[in-house]
């Protein structure tokens, strides 16, 4: 609850009131203490007032996790935190030098929260961003919510989650996809505190673009996310989902590129992975034989179809009924690519062959006619992405590496 002695809220039009309940509560109260607080379920919390919204940054939803560990509950505190700056971004990487954002401090896991009424039961909102699973923070500017906040009447909320090696690589011996267990952190807070800001847990929307799309879409196909939100917006997002052996093959490369084995990356500091990840980034079309339309993305990282955080891809989770009870809208950002192609070195310069050869690689496979079923010893499947149609324009793998007997590609 908001602490009385802090908070102080005056009628703003008594038109808004209908029988003494207003259509519109944020329009009808005037905030005017400039430090306000809460009470969340760890302890207390002191934000700020700013522009008719009041804000608390930097809330821990977890506590600091162990090198490539699953997040726990955060602990409670004594007496009065303050709340009014960003956490610390998680490591980052090089690409657009969003790396200059990166801090050696580790408590990553922190929400913000923008309320226009924290007496008020609004509808909530929670904003995953993107970065191509390899970098993003939620205290970039463009990610403020007090506008949307003070003019949508909706409590606001944005928070960091693990990206790059630490996030979203297959180490061995450590949980998969842990950036999505940062995310499923984060909205098991959100049911649990929201109601402090003046937001209604049962009416959650999580919304995202880009690879923050690609995380509300593998949440809905996540069973331990069941009834943590209501409504989700998926605004561009990337079709790719690792299966393991892919994405065992992905940490190995990344681990050998420093002489190691996966399960050794534990031994680099977390501020010095992210650079890995670009250095193979940067020759990540060699890979284009052995890892199919990831590589020709340029996908390095993704969540993982590990059979356990995440038991299927979204359009199989979907089809079979997952996740029927939340509304979805679909969505895309019409130039986002124009932003790949500025990464990639190519805007302004897209020959007719660079087209013909990137719609080869991402059309989805032409649907053949049945016949008979050749010998296990040379069927092959694809080890790449999911999509609705199983695999994503995969050409036929051609490794001498490829295991006699097995019906996929190991290399």
């Amino acid at each position: 609850m908001l602490a009385a002695s802090n908070f102080v809220g005056t009628p703003r039009s008594a038109l808004g009131m209908i029988h003494g309940v207003s259509t519109r509560p944020w329009k009808d109260t005037v905030v005017t203490v400039a430090q306000p607080e809460v009470r969340a379920a760890a302890g207390a919390l002191r934000g700020r007032l700013e522009s008719d919204v009041v804000v608390f940054k930097g809330i821990p939803f977890a506590e600091p996790p162990a090198r490539f560990a699953a997040p726990q509950p955060v602990e409670a505190w004594d007496g009065t935190r303050d709340a009014v700056s960003y956490g610390p971004p998680p490591p980052q990487s090089g690409l657009l030098g969003v790396d200059a954002l990166s801090q050696s401090a580790e408590g990553w896991l922190t929400v913000n929260v923008w309320t226009p009424d924290p007496g008020a039961n609004l509808p909530v909102m929670v904003w995953i961003q993107g970065g191509g699973y390899l970098f993003g923070t939620s205290g970039r500017p463009e990610y403020d919510g007090g506008r949307l906040a003070r003019d949508g009447g909706v409590v606001v909320v944005t928070f960091n989650y693990r990206v790059g090696i630490e996030g979203f690589a297959q180490i061995d011996g450590a949980p998969a996809n842990r950036g999505l267990l940062d995310q499923l952190a984060a909205l098991e807070w959100v049911r649990d505190n929201i109601g402090a800001f003046g937001g209604a847990p049962d009416q959650v929307t999580v919304f995202g673009q880009s690879a923050g799309a690609g995380s509300v879409a593998a949440l809905l196909a996540m069973p331990r996310a069941a009834g943590l939100f209501r409504r989700a917006i998926v605004q561009s997002m990337p079709g790719t989902f690792f299966r393991p052996e892919l994405a065992a093959d992905v940490a190995g490369v990344l681990a050998a590129s420093l002489g190691l084995k996966p399960g050794e990356l534990a031994t680099v500091a977390p501020g010095e992975l992210p650079a890995v990840g670009d250095a193979v980034m940067a020759r990540i079309g060699r890979f284009g034989d052995r890892w199919g339309p990831a590589a020709h993305r340029g996908v390095l990282l993704a969540p993982v179809v590990d059979g356990s955080t995440l038991r299927t891809d979204p359009w199989q989770a979907l089809a079979g009924g997952a996740a029927r009870e939340v509304d979805l809208i679909v969505g895309h950002v019409r130039h986002e690519q124009r932003l790949f192609a500025l990464i990639d070195g190519i805007l302004g310069r897209i020959t007719r062959n660079r087209r013909r050869s990137r719609w080869t690689c991402s059309r989805p496979a032409p649907t053949a006619p049945p016949r008979t079923a050749r010998p296990a010893a040379v069927r092959r499947s694809c080890t790449s992405g999911s999509t609705p149609t199983g695999c994503s324009g995969c050409r036929p793998c051609t490794s001498p590496r490829r295991t006699p007997g097995a019906s996929t590609c190991t290399s």
